[in-house]
């Protein structure tokens, strides 16, 4: 353990004795996103192809509006059923309760044109969740089917006048909205802080052939690959604490909110669960990263076999915006992708202790299985000189 601390100060003394290093690296990514996501910020967004609408007092001609369209099942519910409807929603089994008035196609079909809220316009209410992001997504679809319905018809009903509304509060919608984009946010931060760190330790040594002084040290291969390691974890995600620091601090300039409310939002708990998500991936990332350096000839090339890993590593991060939070705990056994979901969970204050234990015992097992290969390469010769 002497040993491997020796490495990781060197490391260490390598990294903050080079000015540029520091405020390149530590320094400007959290400043710089904090100023540009404040000033423009950015949504990124993916609708679910599949919803389900459930339907009080059906209406033949809403119903028509959906021929052609498979990825809208419409339910017929009674009236008793709409509280337990709205809970679905909430739970997010459901996507929409929409409540027609009794024979709305023969009042449309017959009326004459009311003003909105006036005496004689039936109201049309949709209940949905903007937290949840598929029932968001069909509120919006079913709101520009019915206004495209009301003009057919000379304005003769209203919707959500006198009733009908998101179910979801201030405080949901917000966690939605970090649970969807941080995640791919903290991934892109650590992926770039590891790949700013970990090629120039060890392919870099091979280039410039101070890899073979180190070598022939009296030091355990294994040492020096735990140093390596641990000092390039520690480096990398220094940096990409800095840029979450930054984004995390502009998210709520970016809501119209505040950043106390924010900080209010997470307990202590699940700042201690972030913390220990990053650190399981970051040596994940940094892991994976040298074990392609420890292959490259030269910086350049490690940087070059990173690139197909990193497109990978992007692809996981998206989950949280495209699927959302998931649940069932057999998808955090697979490596990065459950630190996006532990991540989107934490975020919508939905966190199951678990999850997190799948996630950080699956982890360890392999990084583990990591280091033992990286421990093998640094033993071969052939490997270390490109022989």
């Amino acid at each position: 353990m002497k040993n491997a601390l020796t490495i990781m100060r060197k490391e260490f003394a390598r990294f903050f004795k080079d000015p540029r290093l520091v405020l390149g690296t530590l320094i400007l990514p959290g400043v710089l996103i904090f100023f540009v996501y404040t000033l423009l910020g950015s949504v990124f967004y993916e609708q679910d192809p599949s919803y389900t609408l459930k339907i009080v007092n059906s209406s033949a001609s809403f119903a028509a509006l959906f021929e052609g369209q498979d990825a809208y099942t419409l339910v017929e519910a009674d009236e008793t059923q709409a509280e337990e409807i709205k809970k679905e929603i909430k739970e997010g089994k459901t996507d929409l309760l929409i409540v027609f008035p009794e024979n709305f196609d023969a009042i449309i079909a017959g009326g004459a044109y009311a003003p909105p809220g006036g005496e004689g316009s039936p109201n049309v209410e949709i209940w949905y969740d903007s937290a949840q992001m598929r029932s968001a997504t069909a509120f919006n679809t079913v709101a520009g089917l019915l206004d495209t319905l009301e003009d057919m018809v000379s304005s003769r009903f209203d919707v959500n006048v006198s009733g009908g509304g998101d179910l979801s509060t201030k405080e949901e919608a917000e966690a939605s909205y970090y649970a969807m984009l941080l995640p791919f946010l903290v991934l892109t931060f650590l992926f770039s802080g590891c790949l700013g760190v970990a090629p120039e330790s060890i392919a870099g040594e091979k280039e410039r052939g101070t890899i073979a002084t180190l070598l022939v040290t009296p030091i355990r291969r294994g040492e020096l690959v735990v140093g390596k390691i641990c000092a390039l974890s520690v480096l990398a995600s220094l940096s990409a604490i800095s840029s979450f620091i930054g984004t995390f601090l502009a998210m709520p300039k970016l809501m119209g909110g505040n950043i106390g409310d924010m900080f209010a939002a997470y307990a202590a708990g699940d700042y201690i669960a972030l913390f220990a998500v990053m650190l399981s991936a970051v040596l994940l990332i940094v892991c994976l990263i040298s074990i392609l350096s420890s292959y490259a000839k030269s910086v350049k090339e490690a940087t070059a076999f990173s690139m197909p890993v990193m497109i990978v590593v992007m692809l996981l991060g998206l989950s949280s915006m495209i699927f959302g939070t998931v649940k069932n705990p057999a998808a955090f056994f697979i490596p990065v992708y459950n630190c996006v979901q532990m991540m989107s969970q934490i975020f919508s204050g939905a966190l199951s202790p678990v999850c997190l234990a799948i996630t950080l015992a699956s982890n360890a097992v392999y990084i583990g299985l990591l280091v033992f290969v990286l421990t093998k390469m640094f033993k071969s010769e052939r490997c270390m000189f490109n022989n």
